[in-house]
């Protein structure tokens, strides 16, 4: 009779074994410099099978938000903190302020140090971007495992940053490699796989962090991915575009009343370029592609492991990008062009796709990496739970990189401390995202604005409205987001109380995390970060450009 009244008592409270299988595997996956339209799920020709499959059985989001540059959206990716917060308010460079000290600080835990505490064996495999001074490397913010690759080259270790980037990492200890005897997306690739499989005989949950470099320039691929787009892209980026907008819209990413964002006026008239321009700038897109389609292979890798092992059952994988595409032209920036020793997408390469092709890559959009208008800060989302998220769903879902952190810990049932090693954490601002992903919600019910602040580029969201200022501007923009996500109607001198209003809340917000006025540290930066923001200005073809420099 006991016996009895044990088995029934197990098969309605669940045993401990099955208690703890409820936790989830998690996958959080990273593309660098992905625009919103890049991928064959959000309107895009590139061949991405694995990730347009993830988005078919899964759901992808209209509206979700990064930091506009990689390394304050690692920051607060990593933390669920506000990049000021977390101590990269800027970029990885220390400009002598607690809030810009180019690292994260102890205040803010990773989502590995939270994670672990729960039970959960934790993995890194990419690039990673918020360590300085021999601080807050993924070895020492939680991770059981890592493989660290963020410098330039996807090629060669030891062309691109300062000696201790010259080569990748992993588990703190050089990790070498012969220069053209690998390609980076794949080692990469090849480490996560490695680590899922490891992993499996441990019978813990896993959290990994998966953030490829790719497709960050320099323009590097392999051929046999090039070969695939060959003349694809000879119709030039007005027309790509305009191809990635009708095709959005029959996928329902935007609605079928959308607007387009204005064409930049600085964007070449492809029509005015020679024949041997067309080919080189056709080039440049042919390589970008053939890199995200690499991405999209290696994440083919990664769910098949996971389905030998029975774990793609159980296991969460999210998918977004750290910025819009990029405006920024290597060519034209650091002496980039003295790299140049071979064809476009080959080791001896250092191009960039510039912003003349990003404007396609960020349809409908305005502007570009580093920017806070919608261009700037929007990332694709797909989120992916077999029998947890609907599948083919797409919602608005108004998400931010902040929102993730607590929505892996609810998953996780793992529990946000107020200290961790004698430091007191600072609390999460972020909402979790499980009500949208697993519930009826259509987008996040925050109760509160969203901000960005980025080298004095600063940014309010809240509802329908967005308020917008380019530095070294300080008028500020407002826009219906409902009506004219493309920003091409700024309605602040009819609407001054929402200005007000939200100009107010962001002020309070910068004391909140210790954002500042960029001009009262402008002079610390960097040069080379001073000739990146000069590098995205771009001459007109009617003035002489137009061509590869």
């Amino acid at each position: 009779m006991k016996k009895a009244i044990l088995i029934i008592t197990l098969l309605f409270s669940g045993s401990l074994f099955a208690q703890k299988a409820e936790k989830p595997n998690i996958i959080l996956i990273l593309a660098d410099d992905l625009g919103y339209s890049d991928l064959g799920a959000y309107g895009s020709e590139i061949k991405t099978p694995n990730l347009d499959r993830l988005a078919a059985e899964g759901l992808r989001l209209r509206e979700f938000y990064n930091n506009s540059i990689c390394a304050p959206t690692r920051a607060s990716l990593i933390t669920g903190q506000y990049q000021h917060k977390a101590g990269v308010g800027y970029f990885s460079n220390d400009l002598g302020l607690p809030a810009y000290q180019g690292f994260i600080n102890n205040q803010s835990l990773t989502f590995a140090e939270v994670l672990k505490g729960a039970g959960y064996t934790t993995l890194m495999a990419g690039k990673w971007h918020v360590s300085g001074k021999n601080q807050s490397q993924p070895w020492q913010r939680g991770f059981d495992h890592s493989l660290l690759s963020e410098n330039g080259s996807y090629f060669d270790q030891g062309d691109y940053g300062s000696d201790e980037k010259k080569y990748y990492y992993e588990d703190g200890k050089p990790y070498k490699l012969e220069p053209g005897s690998f390609y980076v997306t794949d080692v990469i690739t090849e480490h996560a796989v490695k680590y899922l499989k490891d992993q499996n005989s441990e019978k813990k949950p896993f959290f990994m962090y998966l953030a490829y470099t790719a497709p960050h320039w320099p323009l590097h691929a392999l051929p046999e991915d090039i070969a695939k787009y060959k003349g694809k892209y000879d119709i030039g980026w007005d027309e790509l575009r305009k191809q990635r907008f009708a095709k959005q819209k029959e996928l329902g990413i935007v609605p079928k009343d959308a607007t387009l964002s204005t064409k930049n006026a600085d964007i070449y008239d492809w029509s005015k370029l020679s024949y041997d321009q067309r080919k080189q700038w056709a080039t440049k897109m042919e390589v970008f592609a053939a890199m995200v389609d690499r991405m999209d292979q290696g994440i083919g890798k990664v769910l098949d492991q996971l389905k030998q092992t029975g774990q793609d059952k159980n296991t969460l994988i999210i998918f977004i990008s750290d910025n819009g595409a990029p405006a920024e032209d290597w060519v034209k920036w650091h002496n980039g062009a003295t790299r140049n020793t071979g064809p476009v997408g080959t080791i001896g390469s250092y191009e960039s796709q510039g912003k003349n092709w990003s404007y396609a890559s960020n349809t409908p959009f305005q502007a570009f990496k580093d920017y806070v208008y919608e261009g700037g800060i929007s990332s694709p989302f797909i989120a992916w739970y077999p029998n947890k998220i609907k599948a083919g769903s797409i919602s608005k879902g108004t998400g931010h990189i902040i929102d993730l952190a607590p929505t892996f810990y609810e998953l996780a049932g793992a529990k946000y401390p107020a200290k961790y090693n004698n430091a007191n954490t600072f609390p999460l601002p972020g909402k979790s995202l499980v009500p949208v992903l697993l519930g009826n919600d259509t987008e996040v019910k925050r109760g509160e604005p969203l901000f960005w602040e980025r080298a004095g580029n600063r940014a309010v969201r809240d509802g329908k409205w967005k308020l917008v200022s380019h530095y070294p501007s300080y008028t500020w923009e407002l826009y219906d987001l409902e009506a004219d996500r493309g920003e091409t109607t700024d309605v602040a001198r009819t609407h001054h109380e929402e200005v007000s209003r939200l100009s107010t809340a962001y002020f309070e917000w910068t004391k909140r995390v210790g954002a500042v006025d960029f001009s009262t540290i402008e002079d610390r930066e960097p040069q080379t970060m001073k000739d990146y923001r000069k590098s995205k200005v771009q001459d007109p073809v009617s003035t002489g450009g137009g061509g590869l420099q």
